[in-house]
């Protein structure tokens, strides 16, 4: 894309997001959503079936023209104060998640990613976990459960539950947690299959041992209701990329408050100091330490220096147009689209990995010979993910239709 067509493109996204009513503000409030409405907010329909989200999520033409005023504004208005411009923005970010899962603000902390953030737990948790042991399973993350598998090296007491034909059995949770587990991690939404955890189940069983919970909810937020309180779940993370419809590289951290700097304890700090002594102040304090400081706050104190902004200002739009559609009415439209898949991609001679009536937007099929399924697909402009080997992942969204999946089955019939 040459200079010209790019300033293009970002004047035609900004004027489609500041223009007629959005399709989103359009449903707030309704209980019937036209989600046909909603494709025109995403042009990456445009050029393919994309059905791909569970990989990286389109941003829509609201979140591209807000990342357009941030980027105008960081080239031409930049400058010294430059924080109380987008304090506000960023802010709203934390109160929008906050709302979508069911907590309060002020446990609610910036992450650069959703890795990152349950590893900064960990940490946090050193003094904890060295007195037991963890339990996670083995449709959790992987690079989560490299991280395990690499403390496991260094100590740490872990026990991975092995799926039964693609889901865990909360008797084989029930055989290895027990009264020295100290943390219980898992997925509410494995990338691997979509599978949705029994998270109340599993919180149950966690905190009868008195044991926490933790969540990766990259995969679920947006896509499919959580209440923090109501699950049980006492530690959470997610980056905004997904089903959140943002940027990488920026996510939230939920620590429930009572266990803020108590159980899981800040590692990484960031703050200022003040020199108490000359040349730094003519009247030095002689009651007060040469250079003082003030430890910063929960949640913030999990927060190293500045987020990307970039990402809050994305994040502040991304999630309200998520609380504008609706979870449910999400769930209830993706649903219809995975439904007929799990019904008609076994036909074709995929059988699915997904449990039937799985309530999450992933559905995988295993694919006898991937190489050509992808051919198949690319050749038809289906965009998908073929994973571990032969493993055919389809994650449809709120731009997606029943077109896009005729347009899959037919390129595999």
């Amino acid at each position: 894309m040459n200079r010209r067509q790019f300033l293009g493109t970002a004047a035609a996204l900004s004027a489609a997001a500041n223009g007629a009513t959005s399709a989103a503000g359009a449903g707030k409030g309704a209980k019937d959503i036209d989600f046909e409405a909603v494709r025109s907010d995403f042009p990456r329909v445009r050029s393919e079936a994309y059905l791909d989200c569970a990989s990286c999520h389109p941003l829509s033409v609201h979140s591209a023209a807000a990342l357009h005023r941030y980027v105008d504004w960081a080239t031409h208005q930049v400058g010294e104060p430059w924080w109380p411009s987008w304090a506000a923005p960023r802010d709203e970010g934390k109160k929008l998640f906050a709302q979508l899962i069911n907590a309060e603000p002020r446990e609610i902390a910036f992450a650069r990613s959703t890795i990152e953030a349950e590893s900064n737990v960990l940490n946090g948790m050193s003094h904890v976990l060295s007195q037991g042991n963890v339990v996670t399973n083995d449709l959790h993350y992987t690079a989560a459960l490299y991280n395990y598998k690499m403390r496991q090296k260094d100590g740490l007491d872990l026990r991975v539950v092995k799926n039964r034909d693609w889901q865990i059995d909360i008797e084989d949770m029930r055989k290895v947690i027990d009264d020295d587990t100290k943390l219980v991690s898992i997925t509410l939404v494995s990338n691997v299959n979509g599978y949705l955890s029994d998270v109340k189940a599993i919180s149950d069983l966690a905190h009868a041992h008195g044991a926490y919970l933790y969540v990766d909810v990259i995969q679920a937020a947006g896509a499919v209701p959580i209440d923090v309180r109501a699950m049980g779940i006492d530690i959470a993370a997610c980056s905004t990329y997904k089903w959140l419809m943002g940027v990488k590289g920026f996510g939230f951290l939920y620590i429930r408050e009572d266990l803020q700097r108590k159980i899981v304890k800040p590692t990484q700090h960031s703050g200022g100091v003040r020199f108490n002594y000359e040349p730094w102040t003519a009247q030095p304090d002689r009651t007060q330490d040469e250079i003082t400081f003030k430890p910063r706050p929960a949640p913030v104190c999990y927060e190293v220096s500045y987020p990307s902004y970039e990402g809050a200002i994305c994040a502040q739009e991304s999630v309200k147009y998520v609380q504008q559609l609706g979870v449910a009415n999400i769930r209830k439209h993706v649903r219809g689209l995975t439904e007929r898949l799990q019904e008609e991609m076994p036909k074709l001679g995929y059988p699915s990995i997904t449990p039937k009536g799985n309530e999450s937007p992933i559905v995988v099929f295993e694919a006898s010979d991937p190489a050509s399924t992808m051919k198949k697909l690319r050749g038809a402009g289906v965009h998908t993910a073929m994973r571990f080997g032969n493993k055919l992942r389809v994650s449809p969204s709120v731009f997606s239709n029943d077109d896009d999946i005729e347009r899959l089955l037919g390129a595999l019939s």
